[in-house]
């Protein structure tokens, strides 16, 4: 114990890592309020003029209006809600045409609601969503979630059609959906993408503050004297991993923390009972509302910047110096993004140990999406490739780790 909290003292008095901690709190905060300041709408005010509300007013207006229609999404509500729309669009002619105060007291609030049934209602040939005036009310009341699982099947005809086991996977999967769906709107998908952005933000500030746990010491040559001693070697290399991610944990559930404190508070936790599809897309197969989803990605996270960090140990203890692994682990940290940008989801980029961190690749897209990773007739959904290759890589890198620094040989 003794010598873990020396290696911790020692990582932490670190002016780099006192730097990056620093930058990391920062970071959450500043992650937290972009998408509060991005918020905006427009209201009425006296004698006509139009009042634009921007930041926390805007979200605060927003909760209260939205607190009136917020509840379960069932078939005879949402139809409802189309009929109330278009009645006042037909009344004016377009949804440009109708006036602010009138589309803030009846077509406002509903909007949220709708957004599911264009994609409900697509045409199942080319999956062209359609349009709120076309779709008929009563078959709403009547099928509207009969609709949702056809649809799905129609885009896994249309995405998947060679692999039939990925079209089986999703059907059982959406099959288990809790419905009606919940909505409180009021979270934007910003907050989440910011959320995703700032894991890739904490993760890059890890690997700066790992590259040298080994490669330092080769550098400078201190490392030949500490083998000598009475723990050198294994236990000290097995010491220095333990109080190295112990850092990087408290890092990561600290910045988290401090991100969604401040989101939270300032959307309210009513939105959190959200169902995941009626933020993203009513055919997604997460079976959770926005609060289980925030859980779920600081998990998978954290899971993948250990696997990353884990790596970048590896590669501490195998290279001569520092930045030289701090080099081959941004190459590391970086390459799903740029193999999903070139070539799509592929093995490599699933497999990696950034597999879930990044821009379009990241494991909230990878939720959202209907991507699978296939061998021979079987079909693998990306999220679990993600996860149980981060969960194997990290024991693995770790061992590799221990028994490179061991074996180190001084030239």
């Amino acid at each position: 114990m003794r010598l873990f909290c020396l290696e911790v003292k020692r990582i932490i008095m670190s002016r780099r890592t006192l730097v990056l901690i620093a930058v990391a709190i920062l970071m959450s905060v500043i992650s937290a309020y972009l998408p509060i300041s991005f918020e905006s709408i427009n209201r009425p005010g006296e004698n006509g003029e139009v009042i634009e509300l921007d930041g926390l007013p805007a979200i605060k207006f927003k909760r209260d209006y939205y607190a009136k229609t917020a509840g379960d999404i069932t078939s005879e509500k949402l139809a409802e809600a189309l009929r109330v729309y278009q009645s006042c669009v037909k009344e004016y002619g377009t949804l440009d045409d109708v006036p602010l105060d009138v589309y803030i007291e009846n077509i406002m609030a509903i909007r949220p609601m709708l957004k599911g049934l264009s994609e409900a209602f697509a045409d199942p040939k080319t999956g062209i969503g359609a349009e709120l005036m076309d779709i008929a009310p009563d078959e709403v009341e009547q099928y509207f979630y009969e609709r949702c699982a056809s649809h799905l099947d129609h885009v896994m005809n249309l995405e998947q059609k060679e692999y039939p086991t990925a079209g089986q996977f999703a059907a059982d999967e959406y099959a288990k959906l809790k419905q009606p769906f919940y909505l409180f709107p009021g979270m934007s998908r910003d907050a989440f993408d910011y959320t995703t952005l700032y894991i890739l933000v904490l993760s890059i500030l890890c690997t700066a503050i790992a590259a040298p746990i080994f490669a330092n010491e080769y550098q400078t040559g201190s490392d030949s004297i500490l083998r000598c001693t009475k723990y050198g070697r294994m236990k000290l290399a097995v010491t220095r991993i333990l109080a190295a991610s112990s850092i990087f944990i408290v890092i990561f559930v600290l910045g988290m923390s401090i991100h969604l404190l401040i989101l939270n508070l300032a959307f309210g936790t009513d939105c959190l009972e959200t169902s995941f599809q009626m933020l993203f897309s009513v055919i997604n197969l997460p079976d959770m509302n926005l609060g289980q989803l925030q859980i779920v990605l600081v998990l998978a996270g954290l899971i993948s910047v250990l696997a990353v960090i884990s790596c970048t140990f590896f590669l501490s203890a195998k290279c001569k110096d520092s930045l030289t692994v701090l080099l081959i682990s941004m190459v590391i940290l970086f390459l799903p993004i740029f193999a999903y940008g070139a070539l799509g989801d592929t093995w490599i980029g699933g497999i990696l140990p950034s597999a879930g961190i990044g821009m379009k690749n990241n494991f909230l897209y990878q939720l959202c999406d209907f991507h699978f990773l296939h061998i021979g007739g079987m079909s693998f959904w990306t999220p679990y490739v993600i996860l149980i290759s981060a969960v194997v890589e990290i024991p693995v890198f770790m061992f590799l780790a221990v028994r490179f620094y061991c074996r180190h040989q001084v030239v």
